[in-house]
């Protein structure tokens, strides 16, 4: 992302955390990236960086748009590092959705910059794409992304912003409806489970998206229903991964495994701990609050709970005990029309 927006010509920071320094040193070397793929502004080659820093004050200071593209469990330790010196109007943007503003919320609150900043949320990052030193190639581009602000109703500039560089962004009302959306929750855990000791244990690496299996396809299916039922139940209107592959990606079949097996995504080995994390982050971060916001509502998820169950067996970790509850949502004692009401108003 960083090095496709710099190809734009916008001046462009990159952030990591100390922690982690050696992962961006190779760029810091460098002062950039070497970009190639298919890439949003029709671009490729080297992408001159502002600044690379794990310095959080230099990383922000100045910056109109924070992007956060960290997986879910790493969400809590960026913004720990970067909002004590949040400023006034600026707009922070999680890629990765997974409920962050929900949950990043208390912590903001805490320290008095909620309600100076504005606060929003992807359904999905914009790309597929891998990283690899100070190189990154894209595979693709997505073609539709949805945006959401928590409360809904503070809307501020962030669309404005966000689509200078991606103008396929649209708002949608809330939250609910990017996490109740299509994408990643729809596709890993239905493609994984029918071959899951193929992928989790003797294979060292897949080619995730090219094994599709028809029993993946009724199982992503059997999936979307209960999550179509669940987000009607909290006023939000959301597609079938079949439509959605074909807005974000132009991927067209009778069902996904035909639609993935003939796409740019089957090429792409995944090794086997990279497929154990993003399973970890479905389920925990989506899977597990999808279903309690399903009992809340009065509405059965049997084939949702029973992936949890049975991936959980498998991954040898308990989800309904570390998964994110409600109360993490801050929806504890909330009835479903409150929640609503919490998420587009930030009141309770």
């Amino acid at each position: 992302m960083a090095a496709d927006m710099a190809l734009m010509g916008y001046k462009v920071n990159l952030f990591e955390l100390d922690r982690f320094r050696e992962s961006i040193e190779p760029i810091m070397k460098r002062g950039g990236v070497e970009l190639s793929g298919k890439t949003q502004s029709g671009k490729t080659g080297f992408a001159k960086l502002n600044k690379i820093t794990t310095d959080p004050r230099e990383a922000i200071d100045g910056a109109d748009l924070i992007l956060i593209a960290a997986p879910a469990i790493g969400h809590e330790p960026f913004f720990d590092a970067l909002s004590p010196f949040l400023k006034d109007g600026q707009c922070v943007l999680v890629n990765t959705g997974c409920w962050a503003s929900l949950r990043m919320a208390p912590m903001l609150r805490k320290r008095g910059v909620f309600d100076k900043i504005t606060l929003g949320e992807a359904h999905i990052m914009p790309y597929l794409s891998d990283k690899k030193g100070y190189t990154a190639h894209i595979f693709n581009v997505k073609q539709d992304l949805k945006l959401a602000t928590f409360p809904g109703d503070r809307k501020s500039k962030l669309l404005e912003i966000a689509k200078l560089t991606y103008p396929q962004y649209r708002m949608v009302p809330n939250v609910l409806w990017t996490n109740f959306g299509s994408g990643n929750p729809s596709v890993h855990c239905p493609i994984a489970l029918p071959m899951a000791g193929l992928m989790l244990e003797r294979n060292e690496a897949t080619k995730f998206y090219g094994e599709v299996t028809a029993c993946a396809a009724r199982l992503s299916e059997a999936f979307d229903r209960e999550r179509k039922a669940v987000a009607k139940a909290y006023g939000c209107v959301v597609e079938g991964e079949l439509e959605s592959v074909k807005k974000e990606y132009g991927y067209t079949g009778k069902d996904i495994a035909e639609a993935y097996r003939n796409s740019i995504h089957a090429e792409r080995l995944i090794p086997k701990e990279r497929i154990k994390v993003i399973l970890e982050e479905d389920l925990k971060f989506l899977y597990v609050p999808f279903v309690e916001l399903g009992k809340l509502a009065g509405i059965p998820t049997p084939v949702t709970s029973g992936m949890v169950d049975v991936l959980g067996t498998i991954l040898n970790v308990n989800y309904w005990e570390t998964g994110v509850t409600l109360e993490d949502l801050g929806f504890a004692g909330l009835k479903v029309d409150q929640i609503v009401e919490y998420v587009n108003t930030g009141m309770k």
